[in-house]
């Protein structure tokens, strides 16, 4: 497969299976892992935790903060490779993580999940209130909009994961 099939096909399948589950931050890593076999299930699994704005804190956006881990787990320095060279964290880790932040930001203008809300759907969210939770899962084309962010961040990371 070409880079671009690589990431058609890690973008499709986040965005199917956020259709299908609605967790944005597991869907992500999903789509990610589907191309990428150095993701492990441990993490595809941890990463359900991250939906809603991470643990459904409303805060950071799930599928940002997923797909960053996947960024971490390939680019990110070791603690050996720290504890050798200072400059290994500047460097390497936060060169990277920075990275991917910048290329979410460009995007989705924010990488904050009531942020994102507010732009999609015109206000946010608290998603750790039920009754607003219901609100916002009842939304017109909250599953379809979900699923665009979700293959914004798994595009993003899946062309950075391969060099481009």
């Amino acid at each position: 497969m070409t880079n671009q099939e690589l990431v058609d096909k890690a973008v499709q399948i986040a965005k199917q299976t956020q259709m299908r589950d609605d967790l944005c931050s597991r869907s992500a890593i999903y789509g990610l892992q589907s191309v990428f076999d150095f993701i492990p299930d441990s993490l595809v699994k941890a990463c359900a935790s991250l939906a809603g704005g991470c643990g459904s804190a409303s805060g950071s956006c799930g599928a940002y903060a997923s797909c960053l881990l996947a960024v971490g787990l390939k680019f990110n320095s070791t603690m050996d490779e720290e504890a050798e060279n200072p400059e290994a964290f500047p460097t390497k880790t936060a060169a990277a993580f920075n990275k991917y932040r910048d290329l979410f930001r460009a995007e989705m203008g924010t990488t904050l999940c009531p942020e994102i809300q507010e732009k999609l759907f015109g206000r946010s969210y608290k998603l750790y209130e039920p009754e607003e939770v219901q609100e916002y899962l009842s939304l017109p084309g909250h599953a379809e909009k979900c699923a665009e962010v979700v293959g914004t961040a798994t595009r993003l990371a899946a062309e950075m994961l391969l060099g481009e």
